[in-house]
């Protein structure tokens, strides 16, 4: 599979008390996201099959050794989208996939510098061109003596890129195993097709496995600000989607009730088999290196012929194409949005649309995020007008505070009085979380879905499931955060409060280097959007307050005054000011 490494908020307005939240809360789920995996589902327990795995193990250790040699040779299957390159070293163990179309899947440089030449299969080459390594699609007959590293003859040209033939014939002429791959009309979809006969006298039994591989590189493993690429071994069970990953150390789960796919995955591409007739599937995780393996019972008559066929994806995971492995095996389920499935999910499928209709994904993003700012319109107004008339009654909060210190009930009491008064809500701040699950759910999208893989989106963004190179939309983030620190009065007064509203954004935007370009987008247009509509409230509040001689404050000055407190004659008085500043 193909590492990608990464080099490379919902912000809605409000004071600075926001940012803190935002950014706490970016940790946590940074943090959740890669250190924390998914609960295991209980493992079926199986008993039968337990005991063929087991039968198994002890079959390929008395299995007598294949003296057959071959020379190592691969060949090539051409399709639209792909290019598949097998060797008959154990029978068609999958070297190299590469993606002709589109082409960003292909090869990618940075600065001059090829780091990924367009093959998934990078982590399972083997030290030798003799052995099969941990090549995926690791087919093992141990009764039959066919191991991983038996070689097979070829049986098609080089020259045939439509259909690849592997053939094995026993040394003592009792059974024949042939392995046909052909292309299909399906985008990144190969089919396979086992044929084996008993030529010998006696029955034959056997548990054919099945195995995909993929390992951890140490370097590529995600961290707290970078996601990395981390990888898994998956099977569909059941209706749902269990898997092991790198992180689960040394752990093993098994399957047997209604299995549709297996298969092995990192953030951006899959490989996953058909295992219809399967009875278990196994996936494990050994030190760093996940295996997904199916296993499937053999049992021959004397002289008889059957087959076995399977469908193959190799490609990237986009609900479009995965789509075409068939609706009825849901292999769109191997795309983990993890805890924020219920927003993430949907919100991929209209990315994917915006992007039908722009041909840009960057653009699909702006799209998205002015539409969900719209939708929240009336509660992040709501946020904001309290915030701002919170400030301009900070001085009254401060009498009551020093009038009830040692009366904590009337306090309470009083406060809620005037919140009721001049309708402003205690809990400004907390209609604005509601923006949080869209900020990670649009996480989980840039770093799972194969569409925004080396996405361009103009000028310097070659790649939006990357880091800014240059940092300009992480600093352009971070001054559009201060400006609406001054755009929303606060009712801070002492000093460090007010390093603390500078502070946050700048540590707020000290963690956006590392995020997603993509992401980055997101908050940019976001924080454009929030500007705008601060200047819409603070519009809107003046002209409220140009109505209330208390709010309107005197002189000019902001100060409230206490007009219920005033005598008649200052009454009077304040009544002329405000009229005067009316005019």
């Amino acid at each position: 599979m193909a590492y990608l490494s990464y080099n490379g908020s919902t912000n809605n307005g409000g004071g600075n008390h926001m940012i803190l939240v935002l950014a706490m809360f970016l940790l946590i789920f940074i943090g959740m996201s890669f250190l924390a995996p998914k609960p295991p589902q209980e493992s079926e327990k199986n008993e039968t099959t337990n005991q063929l795995t087991d039968t198994t193990l002890q079959q390929a250790q008395n299995a007598p050794a294949i003296t057959v040699q071959h020379k190592i040779e691969t060949r090539t299957l051409e399709a639209g989208q792909i290019s598949v390159e097998m060797t008959n070293a154990g029978g068609g163990r999958i070297q190299s996939v590469k993606i002709n179309d589109p082409d960003r899947y292909g090869p990618y440089q940075k600065d001059d510098e090829t780091f990924f030449d367009g093959n998934f299969i990078r982590s399972q080459k083997s030290p030798s061109e003799s052995i099969g390594g941990i090549l995926p699609l690791e087919v093992t007959l141990p009764s039959f003596g066919i191991t991983p590293e038996t070689q097979f003859a070829v049986a098609s040209g080089s020259e045939d890129h439509k259909e690849i033939k592997f053939s094995y014939s026993d040394p003592t002429d009792k059974f024949i195993l042939n392995k046909v791959f052909t292309t299909t009309d399906k985008p990144y979809v190969i089919h396979a097709k086992f044929d084996m006969t008993n030529l010998s006298p006696q029955v034959v039994s056997d548990v054919m496995g099945i195995s995909f591989y993929i390992k951890q590189i140490k370097e590529e493993e995600p961290g707290i600000f970078t996601p990395g690429s981390y990888v898994a071994a998956k099977c569909y069970s059941k209706g749902d989607m269990e898997y092991v990953n790198a992180t689960d150390k040394n752990e093993s789960e098994s399957y047997s009730t209604d299995l549709k796919w297996f298969g092995v995955d990192e953030s951006y591409f899959a490989m996953a088999m058909t295992a219809d007739k399967a009875k278990e599937c196994k996936i494990s995780n050994n030190e760093g290196t996940v295996q997904s393996m199916i296993q499937i019972p053999v049992v021959l008559e004397s002289g008889q012929s059957t087959s076995y066929e399977f469908d193959i994806y190799l490609g990237p995971k986009e609900s479009r194409y995965l789509d075409n492995f068939g609706e009825d095996r849901n292999l769109k389920a191997i795309i983990d949005y993890g805890w924020m499935e219920v927003l993430a999910r949907p919100m991929a499928w209209i990315l994917d649309k915006f992007h039908d209709l722009t041909g840009n994904w960057g653009i699909a993003i702006i799209i998205l995020t002015i539409i969900v700012r719209i939708l929240l319109w009336p509660i992040a107004q709501k946020s904001q007008f309290s915030m701002m008339r919170m400030s301009k009654l900070a001085p009254m909060m401060q009498e009551l505070q020093e009038k009830y210190k040692d009366d904590p009930q009337t306090l309470a009491q009083k406060q809620m009085e005037m919140y009721q008064k001049y309708k402003i809500s205690p809990f400004g701040c907390l209609p604005l979380l509601l923006q949080m699950p869209i900020f990670f759910a649009l996480y989980r999208c840039i770093f799972v879905t194969g569409g925004l893989y080396h996405a361009e989106f103009f000028g310097w963004i070659h790649d939006l499931s990357a880091r800014d190179p240059y940092f300009i939309l992480p600093i352009f983030s971070v001054l559009l955060l201060v400006g609406q620190q001054l755009l929303t009065p606060s009712a801070a007064k002492n000093t460090q409060q007010k390093v603390m509203m500078i502070a946050m954004p700048i540590m707020f935007g000290g963690m956006m280097l590392f995020l997603p370009s993509g992401l980055c987008v997101y908050m940019v247009v976001s924080s454009v959007f929030s500007m705008v509509q601060s200047f819409y409230v603070r519009r809107k509040i003046a002209a409220e307050d140009a109505k209330n001689p208390i709010l309107a404050g005197a002189n000019g000055t902001g100060d409230v005054i206490d007009v219920e407190n005033l005598s008649s004659k200052e009454k009077r008085a304040e009544k002329r000011r405000t009229d005067r500043d009316k005019k």
